[in-house]
């Protein structure tokens, strides 16, 4: 089968998803014994098996690199497709009308809705082609994996999938406790939804005040936000409390999660209109025995589940003493970092998260 993309895996900021998607494939491979996985870098198709490129081909354009896939299909005779959805324009239709006369099985994959807004601040051709195409999807698709709750969009039935982590590549923190100091950790796109402001100006509100514990942040990653953020620190004389690590993976990543207790997923989901999610994230923190706070419904974790703080999707500045709090009751419990980490075990694999897809293909 064919896991088809229409990303560059490659770019500083897509190391998520390409996690992501390795690690799909991987268990798609487990059923279907062959699985690929495609994706669009630099007007270039490529056709992967894990990490090696199975085949390339120049496709200067959408419409080429269509093209290309179908072609690929053909060859390898695949049957079944499994679809990150890239926005669509007549292209995509294209190749799902050629599937769909090729009696070629597929799910696609919704990774974000709504996702209108995310392209408010840019009106681009792609948002405005989108807009008007996807009303079609109906006629070629007969099922759509979503990250939220929805029963249908577009017309087409839907089934609810959770972001999952493949533990193995996740190491267990090791920071120990220490008194009167807080060190949060948030690994980052810097979008705008990631609503870190709301954290900074609650430190620069925690500061203003009596406080007992030193409360620091590290913001690892890069994107759009991270000079707004890089201003409001500065603007807040919060430097010595905030640091930028930008990109990070490997051992390097591995050292900061070891130097943090808690980490911090997106904050700033309101403006998505996205109140229901489970953002990648917010799996890797659980596997590595991490406690976290959200602005948003996790549906990955019940409401009295301990080691989640859930605080307002809103832009209210995040309280940080309600954050101490929330760590000094979790981290009252023995070997807490195991108990996390065993519930990332039990409920946030691939495998056991992807199931419905894979029964839908047999």
């Amino acid at each position: 089968m064919f896991y088809i993309t229409y990303c560059n895996l490659d770019l500083l900021g897509w190391s998520g998803v390409k996690k992501k998607v390795i690690s799909q494939t991987s268990v798609f491979k487990k059923s279907f014994r062959k699985a690929y996985y495609t994706c669009y870098a630099g007007h270039m198709a490529y056709l992967f098996d894990g990490e090696h490129v199975v085949e390339k081909e120049v496709a200067v354009t959408r419409r080429e690199y269509n093209q290309v896939l179908c072609g690929w299909l053909e060859k390898y005779n695949i049957m079944r497709t499994y679809i990150r959805y890239p926005l669509a324009d007549k292209w995509f239709l294209h190749l799902l009308e050629f599937q769909k006369q090729k009696d070629i099985k597929f799910v696609l994959e919704i990774p974000s809705y709504p996702y209108d807004k995310e392209w408010e601040l840019n009106y681009s051709r792609q948002a405005i082609e989108d807009a008007y195409f996807r009303e079609f999807l109906k006629e070629y698709t007969d099922l759509v994996a979503t990250y939220a709750y929805h029963d249908k969009l577009w017309g087409i039935r839907c089934i609810t999938l959770y972001n999952g982590v493949d533990i193995g590549a996740n190491k267990l923190s090791k920071k120990e406790k220490k008194e009167k100091e807080l060190v949060l950790i948030a690994i980052s796109s810097m979008a705008f939804w990631n609503g870190y402001e709301r954290l900074i100006t609650g430190m620069k509100d925690y500061y203003l005040s009596k406080n007992l514990v030193e409360v620091k942040l590290k913001l690892v990653g890069s994107g759009p936000e991270e000079g707004f953020y890089r201003r409001l620190t500065v603007t807040y004389g919060l430097q010595k409390y905030i640091e930028f690590c930008g990109n990070l993976v490997g051992k390097e990543l591995d050292d900061v999660y070891d130097q943090s207790d808690v980490a911090v997923s997106s904050l700033g989901a309101y403006k998505k209109n996205i109140y229901d999610s489970c953002p990648m994230k917010g799996a890797e923190y659980c596997a590595r025995g991490l406690p976290m706070i959200c602005g948003y419904n996790d549906m990955r974790f019940p409401d009295k589940i301990p080691f989640v703080l859930k605080v307002s999707n809103d832009e209210k500045p995040i309280n940080i003493y309600n954050i101490i709090h929330f760590y000094e009751k979790i981290s009252a419990f023995e070997n807490y970092r195991e108990l996390i980490r065993k519930y990332a075990k039990e409920h946030l694999t691939w495998e056991g998260i992807m199931q419905p897809v894979i029964e839908y293909l047999l």
